[in-house]
């Protein structure tokens, strides 16, 4: 079992439920942080004592508050451990939904599990402790059906993504073809941009250009 874990999470709490979580698995040393600053500095002094924490379990969200801060996300937190501790373990705790922000944290982070918080938290977090353990990756049930289903992601492109930018920003097909024309940029003709807006539709399964924007929003895509 792990034997140096911190928690980094600012909801005292939450806090509380995963260390007392972590003391079910007798889980010898558990030091919790409520800032992302806090938590890399003690990273950090672990691994200049020759003890480093063999475990992190971190939110994604942090709210602002009087304190300064360098670090205000877990992602950022993220970055920054890998940096100084390539090979620790990390799972995440949150109640982040989109999915391709999730996958963006496993597939260019290399994080070790993703736990959403919900009603079945403790059990889940002792599941993903115990896989990462084995070598694992592990991910709550609902989050892995959604990796599952995210295959449409891969078959955008970056003008693909760009166009649904546009889109967000409330241009008509017509002014995203004059922009497209503009840049030069490749299938710049009206009916081309229709086509892809087409193709993006029935790849997300949306009816209308509004509900395509919610979608691609929705799983992180802008």
């Amino acid at each position: 079992m792990f034997q140096n874990v911190l928690i980094a999470e600012d909801q005292n709490t939450i806090n509380k439920g995963v260390e007392r979580t972590l003391n079910e698995l007798s889980i010898p040393n558990i030091v919790t942080t409520q800032y992302c600053d806090d938590a890399l500095l003690k990273i950090r002094s672990a691994i200049n004592s020759d003890i480093p924490f063999d475990l992190l379990i971190t939110d994604l969200s942090f709210k602002a508050d009087h304190r300064e801060r360098q670090l205000t996300s877990g992602e950022e937190l993220i970055k920054a451990v890998k940096t100084i501790q390539p090979n620790l373990k990390i799972i995440v705790f949150s109640v982040e939904h989109r999915i391709g922000k999730i996958k963006n944290l496993i597939d260019t982070h290399n994080v070790d599990a993703y736990v959403e918080k919900g009603r079945e938290e403790s059990n889940d977090l002792k599941k993903a402790i115990r896989a990462v353990l084995e070598g694992n990756r592990y991910c709550s049930y609902n989050v892995e059906q959604l990796l599952r289903n995210v295959d449409d992601i891969s078959q955008t492109d970056q003008y693909d993504e760009l166009l649904l930018q546009l889109l967000a920003k409330g241009l008509k097909r017509e002014q995203i073809a004059n922009y497209f024309q503009e840049k030069d940029f490749p299938a710049r003709s009206l009916s081309s941009i229709e086509k892809r807006i087409n193709k993006l539709k029935v790849l997300f399964d949306a009816h209308t250009s509004e509900q395509l924007v919610a979608i691609a929003i929705d799983r992180g895509l802008i």
